[in-house]
């Protein structure tokens, strides 16, 4: 799985992550966690945290616990997978259904 997390994870250390607005499964701060998690996970974070006060507001929001998302993430799934995941692990979704 290391191997699919490489090939999808972005070299922080020359670009930057998404921005913060950019939402994913309807979250804003969750595309950015997502790119600074996958860095992390293969050492190409560069300056950027996993785990920072910015991804930690996406995670108090949700409700969903960083590790968990940190182990999700590291199986090598995709952004559709990773939202997938986020949609039925996130306490704000059934907040927004009721």
């Amino acid at each position: 799985m290391e191997n699919r997390v490489k090939q999808l994870a972005r070299d922080l250390r020359r670009e930057e992550p998404r921005p913060s607005s950019d939402e994913l499964a309807g979250e804003s701060h969750a595309a950015r966690a997502l790119d600074k998690c996958r860095a992390a996970l293969v050492g190409r974070n560069g300056e950027f945290k996993f785990g920072c006060p910015m991804d930690q507001h996406f995670f108090a929001e949700t409700g969903i616990d960083m590790q968990d998302f940190k182990e999700f993430v590291a199986t090598g799934s995709t952004d559709e997978e990773v939202a997938d995941w986020i949609r039925s692990h996130s306490h704000s979704a059934s907040q927004r259904a009721q």
